[in-house]
C-alpha cells in the first residue's frame, strides 16, 4: 500500500499539482476513487506540512434513490477526518432538459460550476478522482467514435485548475489503498450496468483485453496516452510558431501563403494552423471537423477565386497571396448554391435520438430509369433504437439503412472530394469513388452532383450509385440510421 501512495505522491510532484496551492476542492462522491483521493491528499498535505486547505464537495444529482445515503456517508467520512465538507443538491434531469444536453453532461457541467465556486477566488485546485482505468476507457471510447491525436491522448493530469493525482494508479491499486486503511466506500449500482458505452468498456472490453491479450492492458494504454500528450504538445508548439508567422487576426482571418512557404509546411502543422484560424472566429471547438480543415487546406493548391464553405457560416476564399476565412459570404440556402457539406450537429443528433427526423434540402444527380437529371429532393434521416431483426428497413436505390453504432464520428452529407474512396467488400477493400463512377457510367458532368453520405472514415453511400460495405446491419445491431431521398415538398 505504501508503495502505491508514494507513487501518487511522486506524480503530484512531477506535475506540480499543489505548487503554491492555497486550497484543494475534492469532488467526493463516496465511491472508492474519490474516497482514496481524499485520504491520499490529506496524507500528502500533512506529510509535506503544507499550508493548504482541504475541502470536500459532494453533489447530489437528484437521480438515484440511494443518493441520500451516499451524501451521509461522505459527510460522516469528512467529520471523522476533520475535513471541511459541503453538500449541494441539483436537478440534473431538469438542467439537461433546460440546456438541451444529456443528463450526464448537464450534471458534469453543474458539478464543475460548483467546484469552481468552492474555490473561493483564491489560488485553488479542483481535484477529481480519474485513475488509469478511466484513462484507458476514455482513449478507447475516443478511438471508437473517431478522434484526433489530442483525443487519443485522453485525460490530462493537469488542465487549467483541475488536477488528477490518481491517473498514476489503476483501479485495483485504488482498492488496495482503501483495503490497507480498512476504509469502506459506497458502490454506485449504475456503474455495473452495461447499458452505457463507458460501462461496457469498463466491465466487458477492458477485462477481456486484460485477461486474453495482455495483463497490463490498462497500464499500456495509459502509458501510450501520456506519450501522445507529449507528442501533441510538441506539435502545438510548432503550430504556435507557424500561426504567429502566417496568420493575421481581425474581423476576418488571413492565412499568408508567402509563395510556397505555407504549402511547404508539414500537413500536420498546416492543418493545426487552419484549425486555430477557424477556432479564432468561432470561439468554440464544437462542430469544427476534419472535413472543414481539409477543405480549407485544399485551397492552398487551388486557383485564385476557389472557395470552401465551412462551419458556422464561414467561408474560406483563395486569393492571390493568401486565404481569407470570413463570414461575409451569403449562406448557401440564400444563394441556392449546391451543398458543400452538412455535418450533423449535436442538436441534430439529439433530435434523432428523441425519435424526430432531420431533413436537408438539396438538388442531386438522379438516375430516373436511366433518364439522367437534376432533381430537387429532401434528405430525411431517422434513427431507430432497439433493432428488430424481421423489420424491413430502408433498402432501395434511394433509401439505405446503416448500423448507427458503426459510424465513425458524426454523419455528414456532402458532394465528392479528391481522394474519396468506398469500401467494396466485407474484407474492407477499397477503391476510388471516381473509378466507381466511371464503371457505373455516371456522366462526368454529373459526378460533382452525386450526393454522398459519409462519416469520418469515408463514404458510406454514393446515392443512386453504390453503398459502402461498411456500417452494415447485422444480428448485433442495436441502433439503425435510415437515410431516405424524397421528392422535395414545396
Amino acid at each position: 500500500m505504501n508503495e502505491i501512495i508514494d507513487k501518487i505522491y511522486r506524480y503530484i510532484e512531477q506535475n506540480n499539482m499543489l505548487t503554491d496551492c492555497e486550497r484543494v476542492v475534492v469532488g467526493l462522491s463516496g465511491g472508492a476513487d474519490s474516497v482514496c483521493l481524499l485520504m491520499v491528499l490529506k496524507g500528502y498535505i500533512e506529510r509535506k506540512h503544507l499550508q493548504t486547505e482541504l475541502c470536500a464537495v459532494h453533489v447530489n444529482h437528484g437521480i438515484r434513490q440511494e443518493a441520500g445515503d451516499d451524501e451521509e456517508f461522505a459527510r460522516a467520512l469528512c467529520e471523522r477526518m476533520g475535513v471541511e465538507f459541503m453538500a449541494y443538491h441539483i436537478d440534473a434531469a431538469g438542467l439537461a432538459k433546460q440546456l438541451g444536453m444529456s443528463v450526464e453532461e448537464a450534471g458534469r457541467k453543474e458539478r464543475y460550476r460548483i467546484f469552481n465556486e468552492a474555490c473561493k477566488e483564491c489560488n485553488a485546485r479542483i481535484a477529481v478522482a480519474h485513475h488509469m482505468n478511466d484513462q484507458a476507457e476514455t482513449v478507447l471510447m475516443n478511438l471508437s467514435r473517431g478522434t484526433s491525436l489530442k483525443g487519443i491522448g485522453g485525460i490530462r493530469p493537469v488542465r487549467d485548475n483541475i488536477i488528477r493525482p490518481l491517473l498514476s494508479v489503476t483501479r485495483a491499486e485504488v482498492e488496495e489503498v482503501l483495503k490497507g486503511f480498512n476504509q469502506p466506500y459506497v458502490i454506485d449500482a449504475t456503474n455495473l450496468c452495461n447499458d452505457y458505452t463507458r460501462n461496457s468498456l469498463r466491465n466487458v472490453v477492458i477485462p477481456y483485453m486484460t485477461d486474453n491479450i495482455n495483463s497490463h492492458t490498462v497500464e499500456n494504454i495509459a502509458s501510450a496516452a501520456s506519450e501522445l500528450q507529449q507528442d501533441f504538445d510538441f506539435i502545438e508548439s510548432e503550430a504556435d510558431k507557424a500561426y504567429n508567422k502566417y496568420v493575421t487576426e481581425g474581423d476576418n482571418v488571413v492565412i499568408k501563403l508567402d509563395g510556397e512557404e505555407f504549402a511547404g509546411l508539414h500537413e500536420v502543422i498546416r492543418r493545426r494552423v487552419i484549425y486555430r484560424a477557424v477556432y479564432y472566429l468561432t470561439k468554440t471547438a464544437k462542430d469544427i471537423y476534419k472535413i472543414h480543415v481539409n477543405a480549407v487546406d485544399a485551397l492552398v493548391g487551388k486557383t485564385v477565386g476557389s472557395s470552401a464553405d465551412i462551419c458556422y457560416g464561414l467561408c474560406a476564399v483563395r486569393e492571390y497571396d493568401d486565404i481569407v476565412v470570413s463570414s461575409e459570404r451569403v449562406s448557401r440556402q440564400d444563394k441556392n448554391e449546391p451543398l458543400e457539406e452538412y455535418v450533423l450537429s449535436d442538436d441534430d443528433i439529439e433530435k434523432l435520438k428523441a425519435g424526430q427526423k432531420v431533413t436537408i434540402q438539396e438538388n442531386i444527380y438522379y438516375n430516373n430509369n436511366e433518364t439522367l437529371q437534376m432533381k430537387s429532393v429532401q434528405i430525411v434521416l431517422s434513427l431507430h433504437s432497439n433493432y428488430e431483426k424481421n423489420r424491413n428497413y430502408a433498402n432501395s436505390r434511394y433509401a439505405k439503412a446503416f448500423d448507427y453504432d458503426k459510424i465513425s464520428g458524426k454523419p455528414c452529407i456532402r458532394k465528392r472530394m479528391a481522394g474519396d474512396r468506398i469500401v467494396i467488400n466485407r474484407e474492407g477493400n477499397q477503391r476510388k469513388l471516381k473509378n466507381e463512377f466511371i464503371d457505373r457510367k455516371v456522366p462526368e458532368n454529373m459526378r460533382d452532383n452525386v450526393l454522398l453520405v459519409c462519416d469520418d472514415a469515408g463514404v458510406l453511400w454514393a446515392v443512386g450509385v453504390r453503398r459502402s460495405e461498411r456500417a452494415l446491419i447485422d444480428d448485433n445491431t442495436q441502433n439503425v440510421l435510415e437515410v431516405t431521398i424524397q421528392k422535395r415538398e414545396y
